[in-house]
């Protein structure tokens, strides 16, 4: 697992919430927004649909396997006693 770089900035991942929105062009969006930051995910400029869909999915699968690893960091934690 690679270490992770120095962020640009922090999201609380226990205050997140997140919801699809629409921009002043009518196009879909991400927001994503925990009690200090919110980020809104577009597609940027072009028409490079195809590359929007990818990058959206590939962001999806990482958030599903993230979660799955924070289930199992709080097993260990658990099995170790400590309910942190």
């Amino acid at each position: 697992m690679p270490v992770a770089p120095q962020p640009d900035l922090d999201v609380d991942v226990r205050a997140l919430r997140s919801w699809q929105a629409t921009d002043e062009d009518g196009d879909p969006v991400l927001v994503i927004k925990d009690d200090d930051v919110t980020i809104v995910i577009d597609m940027g400029r072009g028409d490079s649909w195809d590359a929007a869909i990818r990058s959206a999915e590939r962001l999806g699968a990482e958030a599903l396997t993230y979660a799955s690893r924070l289930r199992e960091a709080r097993a260990q934690q658990r099995a170790a006693g400590d309910d942190a």
